[in-house]
């Protein structure tokens, strides 16, 4: 485990203090720059195309973090695909462990098992956040949803980084973003089952967020869409729950935040 404070990351950003990236702790929340999936519905194309970039080196993100660390619990890293600049992602992550500053959480879509592994092996990160895009049993699905044509290699790939995640973490979000026709609730009903039998259990939370329509959506589509009411997407959730028979889930909206399917 080596810190390195000159290493180099391209970030979109970071917020000082967030509620909703890592379930029920506050974080530190940093934006890397870039992606390998080319979601036509993606909230954060400003992140994935770099057109929102600053190269800064670990040290002078560290001494950010250190000035808001005393206000959370976890640093977030999320994008875009922070696995797609391994080398600084580490970096990061070591000299944060280095400095006894905070735990660690990844937020990944998945697609990079071997960079997911080598984090957990050195102890690294303590929490992930990983994106089901959509059934993992239907390819063509995941293939659409991801805007990319030949999903198969992806959807293994995903598959692996939950089962090692699940295997070696003892605290693991799974996430939806529940887009109005890309998905139905079959299909997250789907994702539910697909979730439980890989063995999300105690410890793994499942949750259906909220698409919320932005200026920062790639897709014009994706930008006029009705945001779901908090009220549905609960009754979305407990059918979901219900039917899959998972333990954990919850919703996450714009309007409440975090909610708890009972």
């Amino acid at each position: 485990m080596t810190c390195l404070e000159n290493i180099t990351a391209s970030i979109a950003g970071w917020k000082d203090l967030s509620l909703v990236d890592v379930l029920g702790y506050p974080s530190f929340t940093v934006w890397f720059n870039f992606c390998n999936f080319n979601c036509p519905w993606c909230q954060n194309w400003h992140v994935v195309s770099g057109s929102e970039r600053k190269d800064l080196t670990i040290k002078e993100i560290l001494d950010i973090i250190a000035d808001a660390a005393y206000l959370v619990e976890y640093l977030h890293v999320t994008g875009g695909e922070p696995t797609l600049q391994p080398k600084a992602l580490e970096a990061l992550y070591a000299c944060v462990k280095r400095k006894n500053l905070l735990k660690n959480s990844l937020n990944t879509n998945g697609s990079r098992p071997e960079i997911i592994k080598d984090l957990i092996t050195k102890k690294l990160i303590d929490h992930i956040a990983m994106d089901i895009k959509a059934p993992l049993s239907v390819p063509e699905r995941y293939g659409k949803v991801i805007g990319l044509e030949n999903a198969y290699e992806y959807v293994e790939r995903v598959e692996r980084s939950a089962r090692i995640a699940l295997e070696k973490l003892a605290f693991v979000e799974l996430r939806t973003t529940f887009v109005p026709g890309l998905l139905m609730v079959d299909d997250l009903i789907e994702i539910g089952r697909e979730l439980r039998e890989l063995g999300c259990a105690d410890g793994c939370y499942y949750v259906i967020q909220q698409f919320n329509p932005s200026e920062t959506i790639r897709d014009e589509r994706y930008k006029r869409l009705r945001r779901i009411p908090e009220e549905a997407m609960v009754r979305i959730a407990k059918r979901v729950k219900s039917e899959s028979g998972l333990k954990n889930v919850y919703v996450r909206t714009i309007e409440s935040g975090v909610l708890e399917i009972k």
